[in-house]
């Protein structure tokens, strides 16, 4: 008959095993410091003790050798807080309401210093209490006592304890590693921790990025991104430290034309799993994990970063994910991270996650080689114009002319829209690429009429025009007016390409010979008209008054309030510099947003 055990010991090893080899990237502290100092400030929250989250603060202080931690959550009561910072792995947490879940996190500092302290206070009582942990001890005590003393034990002989008046109304909790000795090129780099914090910690994005967010149209996921948890953290004289997205993608160029959010698919045993956003851009290269650390899309719980190299092994091509920035926020309250949150515990809920990721991310698939195919196809489109260039044959151009029909009917017939709005994201942008960079060209190689303007329906953010001119075979001209032409002169137009004999008229016009008879050409060829003189493009308002189109159907506004804004917006692009025109155009259609 089975009998259960008694006095089981819990050996040294185990404080070996969380103190000194817990995590094997020492930035990790960090993050476990700032999840503990989340979990202390929504708990004050919740308490009335702050009034929001973003009332909290973790401020970070990195000196020659020594590292301290600060927030100001509710702290910990000076008749349990000895007991709570010395228990090992007994921790209330439950990894629902709380960031943290295990309880031994704090502990990890100690591996990297001689002395890890904690200080707390909790509102009201006026009293401080200081446990302090001497790791030498500890490294002492595993050299000679060879697993034959308990954890508990051990504990004991490492900590001391102390306490002090403090004023009633102070609540904090601070952590200091004292003489930083492992790993200190790494833990007392600030500009490394810094970029660290912005990648992992759960703090806001920029100013100009949050334009991006209220911009989007879906406006349900909008509200829960501004609902996530987000705390102010500062390092040393950087206060305030935000998420490094931006209007551009640094790894790449690529500009983020608007952030497209989704939703995980349903499990059919466990409902939702999460949601999340990335950045639609061209995708026209992999991100660059070495000019950006922002590559790939994050795998976040209570707004805190997993591994951020988690989520590749979920896509059909391991370099699928380095095409992307963006996060996925984990909603399934039972999905937690595993205790060095390298990935997650494992779990039924955990699998499905991963199902239903994997799921989304052939979606993707699909969105980065559609980008890259049609980026391939505009490439063909451009040659070919190129190639016409300079060409005096009729049969050669003839030929050319042929070709290029051939590479716009293969553009125009892959940039059809298909059923994923994801994927339609992206033939739009190529489509506004050909419109705005190609299709004049074209037109006026092949003889085609222009479309007019509403033809043209751009679904993605673009750069106001008002200054732009236009480009005609890959040149910048400027706008020209011709003369009136004398019927009594015998003048001759100039073109850039030799007008060759019996190349006359559009492409569905037939000429006759002095004969009489038909020539019917399958492809005709007219050259440019004459340009007499020229004279340079004066700004229109062809830009801002698409800006204020909502403005001006919804009739809400008066002409003179319209001109007013017409007025104030055509001054902002005149002193705005070029290269920052994206981010001013991102900004104006935000503001005409809060204006409707």
């Amino acid at each position: 008959m089975a009998q259960q055990i008694e006095n089981s010991t819990i050996g040294i090893d185990l404080l070996k095993m969380l103190m000194l080899q817990l995590y094997s990237n020492p930035r990790c502290i960090y993050r476990e410091y700032i999840q503990n100092a989340l979990d202390s400030i929504n708990e004050a929250v919740q308490l009335g003790i702050l009034k929001r989250v973003k009332d909290g603060h973790v401020g970070i202080q990195i000196s020659s050798n020594n590292i301290t931690i600060e927030d100001n959550g509710t702290g910990i009561p000076s008749d349990r807080a000895v007991k709570y910072l010395t228990d090992i792995a007994n921790s209330i947490k439950n990894g629902v309401t709380s960031a943290g879940l295990y309880g031994v996190g704090r502990l990890s500092g100690g591996g990297y210093c001689d002395i890890l302290e904690f200080d707390t206070s909790y509102q009201g009582e006026g009293v401080g209490t200081i446990v302090t942990m001497d790791t030498r001890i500890l490294r002492k005590l595993l050299d000679e006592n060879h697993n034959e003393m308990s954890a508990e034990e051990a504990m004991c002989q490492i900590c001391t304890t102390q306490t002090y008046e403090t004023e009633p109304e102070k609540h904090y909790f601070v952590v200091r590693l004292k003489n930083v000795i492992n790993s200190a090129d790494i833990l007392l780099n600030t500009e490394d921790i810094l970029q660290y914090i912005k990648e992992v910690a759960p703090v806001d994005y920029s100013v100009t990025f949050n334009s991006l967010i209220n911009s989007s149209e879906q406006r349900e996921f909008v509200e829960k991104h501004k609902a996530i948890d987000k705390i102010k953290v500062s390092l040393n004289e950087t206060a305030d430290i935000e998420k490094s997205y931006d209007l551009v993608v640094k790894g790449s160029g690529d500009n983020i034309e608007k952030i497209r959010y989704f939703e995980l698919p349903a499990h059919e045993k466990f409902g939702k799993m999460g949601w999340g956003w990335y950045a639609v851009t061209d995708f026209s290269v992999q991100i660059s994990d070495e000019k950006d650390p922002n590559a790939g899309i994050r795998l976040r719980k209570h707004n805190i970063s997993l591994d951020k190299n988690i989520l590749n092994a979920f896509f059909k091509e391991a370099r699928g994910n380095k095409y992307f920035y963006g996060e996925i926020f984990i909603s399934n309250n039972k999905i937690h991270p595993d205790s060095g949150r390298q990935g997650l515990a494992a779990s039924e809920e955990a699998d499905a996650l991963i199902k239903t990721v994997k799921e989304y991310f052939g979606v993707l698939h699909l969105v980065y080689n559609k980008a890259s195919r049609l980026k391939s196809k505009l490439k063909s489109i451009q040659d070919a114009v190129d190639n016409i260039k300079g060409k005096t044959d009729p049969a050669v151009i003839n030929i050319l002319i042929g070709k290029l029909k051939e590479v716009v009917k293969d553009f125009e017939k892959f940039a059809t829209y298909d059923s994923h709005e994801e994927v339609n994201d992206v033939i739009s942008i190529y489509k506004n690429k050909y419109a705005q960079n190609l299709q004049k060209e074209v037109q006026k190689l092949l003889r085609e009429p222009e479309p007019s303007k509403k033809d043209v329906t751009p679904s993605v953010a673009q750069e106001p025009d008002d200054y732009k001119s236009e480009s005609i075979a890959g040149e910048t001209t400027t706008q020209t007016e011709h003369s009136p032409i004398d019927p009594n002169k015998n003048t001759e137009p100039t073109s850039s390409i030799h007008q060759p004999s019996g190349l006359t008229g559009s492409p569905t016009q037939q000429t006759k010979s002095s004969t009489g008879t038909e020539n019917k050409n399958p492809i005709s060829f007219t050259p440019p008209p004459p340009v007499i003189n020229t004279i340079q493009k004066k700004p229109g308002n062809s830009g801002v008054d698409s800006l204020l189109q909502p403005l001006i159907n919804k009739g809400i506004y008066t002409s003179e309030q319209l001109a007013v804004l017409r007025k104030v917006l055509n001054t902002m692009l005149l002193v705005c510099p070029s290269a920052k025109k994206k981010n001013l155009s991102v900004l104006m259609q935000s503001a005409i947003a809060s204006l409707e």
